[in-house]
């Protein structure tokens, strides 16, 4: 009988260890106050895993980070697999309700929390609600007493003993759900090193990798392409923030080979390019991805001019099952600019309603089969089971397969809103609404939005005698929800549509919408 062998990679953190021990003096991020190498970036990873379990966090405890782009954000991630901690990112746009909701629903014993936030737990305190026993605050030093920097330097730099395996949980990233409170999709070691092994190879990640990243890694897109990065030992320009004239500065500056953008960052960023003013000298860069919804003409063709010696290349997925497809540039047009086929390692299918797969052409609920699925919602095991059909795996969207396997998308989720790369589920908006003095029912769609794609429009109908704005609508909304869900537009009626058996009829209201676009553009 062979001997039993234990893995030596069970984690992201331990191909990072692999790239800080064979780059230890070169720069893995270059970010807004400066540069950190793999060396510093690995000690500091190291520092946090022991801070934390100093502070009697075991292995399994989850801690939530809310914050801004920043490295030691990055670095808190790899630290907290180092303890055998399950990370819980979660989107710096909340409110201090919708936090707090993320913190008791996973269960964080910890917060990482960046210095413009802290507002949000001093608002949650004074209501009564109890927030994690443990904070570390990223910010200044001296103006912090659980400063994280402070916490950090204080710690030992020697590896812990590795408490979790590859099956254990690594992170949870939550997703809206369509019952207006978001659901907790649970990733283990396993899946993350599979996916993001799987996407490294298909998008071409190298040492000599410059990645431009200047969208939120709390993100699974911008982080998972952070840290495939820092993996494997190339360099990560890290922003703060996207502003499409810093980042054309950054293409040519830092010699950007590779970015990830979703659609609205790029159609501004082509835009910029192309506005006349300047010549752009980018002989590194390579290529571009985008995922989110599907790319316009004009865009495609205002990027061939503006880079043409790199490629674009488009995407498709969904939290619970990271990106399923992968487009190629002499694809997307050639497909009917598809979302392209099933990625390396990924199955597709198309179901009907009774779970039976579908023959190419007809149009059906799109599932995946990944190697290794995730492992559940968060403490919710219906919503698990619901996505769930045998061996596949869906978030919901309808489309068909063509003859050659390319993926057309014909519905986002029945009823999501992907306004600007955000998903937005219209359930959310609906909770706070409904409250609302002036309404007697209200449903929400997402309508066309030069800008964003599109942008929530709140159809309401009013309580007898009573008349609303937009502008009321919005009010009532902030401080409840995230202002990038926000209703951009108000609409009223005297009744909801609704089938015989008194659901709203939502694609009704939402067709009327979309109807009058296509009309103005065939005008």
């Amino acid at each position: 009988m062979l001997p039993l062998v234990i893995p030596r990679i069970t984690s992201l953190a331990d191909l990072v260890r692999i790239a800080a021990a064979r780059y230890p003096a070169a720069i893995a991020i270059e970010h807004d106050r400066g540069r950190m190498s793999y060396g510093e970036f690995w000690d500091g990873s190291l520092r946090l895993a022991n801070a934390l379990l100093a502070r009697g966090l075991k292995a399994g405890d989850r801690v939530t980070l809310f914050a801004q782009n920043c490295p030691e954000y990055l670095q808190s991630y790899i630290g907290l697999q180092l303890a055998g901690l399950v990370a819980v990112p979660a989107n710096y746009r909340l409110t201090p309700l919708e936090l707090f909701y993320i913190l008791d629903n996973s269960g964080s014993s910890c917060l990482l929390i960046g210095e413009e936030f802290l507002p949000h737990l001093k608002q949650l305190q004074e209501n009564g609600k109890k927030i994690p026993g443990i904070v570390f605050v990223f910010g200044h030093v001296a103006y912090h007493e659980n400063a994280f920097e402070r916490a950090v330097a204080a710690a030992s730099s020697s590896i812990p003993v590795r408490m979790t395996g590859l099956n254990d949980p690594a992170a949870i990233f939550y997703t809206s759900g369509t019952t207006g409170f978001p659901k907790g999709a649970v990733m283990s070691h396993a899946v993350i090193l599979s996916r993001f092994s799987s996407w490294g190879w298909r998008y071409g990640i190298t040492e000599e990798e410059v990645t431009l990243v200047p969208g939120p890694v709390f993100h699974q897109s911008f982080g998972a392409i952070s840290l495939i990065t820092l993996c494997v030992g190339g360099k990560l320009i890290l922003r703060r923030e996207f502003k499409p004239e810093a980042a054309l500065e950054d293409l040519v500056y830092h010699g950007i080979t590779w970015a990830f953008l979703v659609p609205t960052m790029l159609g501004d960023l082509v835009k910029a390019a192309n506005d006349g003013s300047k010549t752009l000298k980018l002989p590194r860069l390579r290529g571009l991805m985008s995922s989110g919804s599907r790319l316009q003409l004009p865009m495609i063709e205002g990027f061939e001019t503006a880079f043409p010696h790199a490629s674009l290349a488009d995407s498709y997925g969904w939290t619970e099952s990271g990106w399923i497809t992968y487009c190629a540039h002499d694809e997307i047009l050639a497909s009917d600019r598809s979302v392209g086929r099933a990625s390396f390692g990924c199955e597709l299918t198309i179901l009907d309603e009774d779970g039976q797969e579908l023959p190419r052409g007809r149009e059906g609920t799109i599932y995946a089969c990944n190697p290794i699925p995730f492992l559940g919602y968060h403490e919710n095991q219906d919503a698990t089971r619901a996505m769930r059909t045998g061996h596949w795996e869906t978030g919901g969207d309808v489309g068909f397969m063509d003859e050659r396997g390319f993926l057309q998308i014909l519905d986002r989720k029945k009823d999501i809103i992907v306004s600007g790369g955000e998903n937005i589920y219209p359930a959310e908006i609906e909770r706070v609404l409904a409250d609302h003095p002036k309404i007697l029912e209200v449903a929400v769609v997402g309508v066309p939005d030069e800008k964003w794609g599109e942008s929530p429009r709140a159809c309401v109908v009013a309580c007898s005698g009573e008349s609303l704005t937009i502008e009321e609508v919005v009010a009532f909304c902030d401080g409840k929800i995230a202002r990038f869900k926000h209703p951009r537009s108000l609409f009223t009626l005297d009744a909801l549509p609704r089938n015989s058996m008194g659901k709203v009829l939502r694609r009704e209201l939402r067709e009327q919408f979309w109807n009058t676009l296509k009309k103005l553009e065939t005008q």
